[in-house]
């Protein structure tokens, strides 16, 4: 039997309400697991206030205040993180580019040949008689020159074009760790929390520091003043 007030157990069953109904909390599907969890621990505790009224507005006050900040440490242990890596990069490159290449040959040449011949026929009726040597004398001469020239010029021209285009992605990534995996297992461990109990403990200044567990040891049955009443 309670001594001053009432126990948490006593007031949920005066009314099922007792302030945990509604507060902001990260995930609506976790409610029912954290007020169980806050009913369990104080359970057999005194609630502080004089009328369940009053508990019921100082406990939502308190959830609606607290909460806010403990749902950051809710979504955080959401993270999945690896406790044994120090670093990880990722590089993505993209390669994208032409070429054209022009060229041009122009070429020419040219030739000149020259040719000239000369010829003389003589005849004489008296073939026993040398001719002079300017072939006077000669019965019949017939002298023949010729001289021929030839020119030629010739041109060439090649135009030649190339282009092309080239392009690519690449992506690397580099990941592990720079210390001994023991030690980042031990600064893991310290990173581990238990935010129910964090929220738990803030919610010590509603309750009174009597624990009672139904049994009455005062002479009269209790000294609520409104006979457990609402």
């Amino acid at each position: 039997m309670a001594t001053f007030t009432m126990t948490l157990r006593e007031a949920l069953d005066l009314s099922p309400d007792v302030g945990l109904g509604v507060y902001p909390i990260f995930d609506e599907s976790y409610r029912h697991t954290l007020n169980e969890k806050i009913v369990n621990h104080f359970w057999n505790r005194e609630i502080g206030q004089e009328t369940v009224d009053m508990f019921r507005f100082a406990l939502r006050r308190k959830m609606n205040e607290i909460m806010p900040f403990y749902n950051q440490f809710y979504k955080s242990q959401l993270i999945s993180i690896d406790p044994l890596l120090t670093f990880s990069t990722t590089a993505h490159s993209v390669t994208d580019g032409s070429s054209l290449n022009e060229s041009t040959t122009d070429s020419s040449g040219g030739n000149t040949s020259v040719s000239a011949a000369k010829s003389r026929a003589v005849s004489s009726e008296t073939p026993q008689t040398r001719l002079a040597g300017d072939g006077d004398y000669a019965t019949a001469a017939q002298d023949s020159v010729s001289e021929s020239t030839a020119t030629g010029t010739a041109t060439e021209v090649v135009k030649g074009r190339q282009a092309g285009t080239q392009g690519g992605t690449a992506d690397t990534q580099s990941h592990g760790f720079s210390q001994a995996q023991s030690t980042l297992l031990l600064q893991y461990r310290e990173t581990f929390i238990n935010v129910d109990m964090m929220v738990i403990t803030e919610l010590e200044g509603l309750f009174m520091l009597v624990w009672d567990n139904g049994d009455s040891f005062t002479p009269i049955s209790s000294f609520y003043p409104f006979g457990g009443k609402l």
